[in-house]
C-alpha cells in the first residue's frame, strides 16, 4: 500500500515523468520515473548509449521541478530547475555548483531562474520511446546519490 506522503509525490512528480531530450547539455537524453515515492532521473549524452550521470534529490515546489545533477565521469555537478511548458517541454535552467552561493547548494529551492549564469535548457518528451537498457540498468541498479528504493 501506498502511504499518503507517497501517493503526494507520486501526483506532484508526474508531469516531469518520461523520456526526454534535453538542449542542454545538448543531445542529452534524460529518464525520469518515480520510484517509492522518489524521481530518479538517469541521463545519456546522446548517442553514447551509456549512463553518464543522474538528477537526484528531487523535489517540486509550486509546480517547478528543483534537482541536483553529476556526471559519474568528471567531477562535473550542479543544480536544475524545470518547469512545464507548452507542447510536451520542461523549461528552466541549470548551473554548476561552483556558479551558485553556498546557500543555494544547500536549500535548491532557493533556486530561481534570476540567478546570474543560468544555462537555459528545454526538455522535449519523446512521445512512445522505450526506456533505453542504460536506464533500466540505473533504476535496478544502487549508484552514488541514488536514493534507497
Amino acid at each position: 500500500m501506498i502511504d499518503s506522503v507517497s501517493e503526494g509525490a507520486v501526483t506532484q512528480f508526474r508531469p516531469f515523468e518520461g523520456i526526454w531530450l534535453a538542449t542542454v547539455p545538448s543531445g542529452a537524453v534524460a529518464c525520469a520515473k518515480v520510484f517509492n515515492g522518489k524521481l530518479l532521473i538517469p541521463y545519456s549524452f546522446g548517442g553514447e548509449g551509456k549512463l553518464t550521470g543522474h538528477y537526484f534529490d528531487c523535489r517540486v515546489i509550486g509546480g517547478t521541478l528543483y534537482s541536483r545533477f553529476e556526471q559519474f565521469d568528471s567531477a562535473r555537478s550542479g543544480v536544475l530547475l524545470l518547469t512545464v511548458g507548452s507542447n510536451e517541454t520542461l523549461k528552466g535552467g541549470r548551473w554548476m555548483n561552483e556558479q551558485v552561493s553556498e546557500a543555494v547548494r544547500q536549500d535548491i529551492s532557493r533556486l530561481s531562474e534570476s540567478l546570474p549564469k543560468m544555462q537555459r535548457t528545454v526538455w522535449i518528451r519523446v512521445l512512445k520511446a522505450e526506456t533505453p537498457e542504460w536506464a533500466e540498468k540505473y533504476f535496478r541498479e544502487d549508484w552514488p546519490n541514488k536514493p534507497s528504493v
